[in-house]
């Protein structure tokens, strides 16, 4: 998600919860925020992308490859 507040402050995080007139997101820092759709801008929701870091230039194909591998082994003996 994506806020734009009155004052042109965005604001991005993870909607927690939402209805006809609030919206409540938490922020890469974990800071909660709660805003009357009515006093936002714009409302964004960015499907398709993810909060999550990108690891495509920290890891190595050859790491990227193995750290898959192990997550994919413990996610089997759960």
């Amino acid at each position: 998600m994506e806020l734009v507040i009155s004052s042109g402050e965005t604001i991005r995080g993870i909607r927690l919860n939402e209805d006809t007139f609030s919206i409540q997101v938490k922020d890469s820092s974990n800071e909660f925020h709660s805003f009357r759709k009515v006093d936002l801008s714009e409302l964004r929701k960015l499907r398709g992308k993810s909060p999550m870091p990108s690891y495509e230039h920290s890891l190595a194909p050859e790491e990227l490859t193995d750290l898959v591998a192990c997550l994919a082994s413990l996610r089997e003996k759960s």
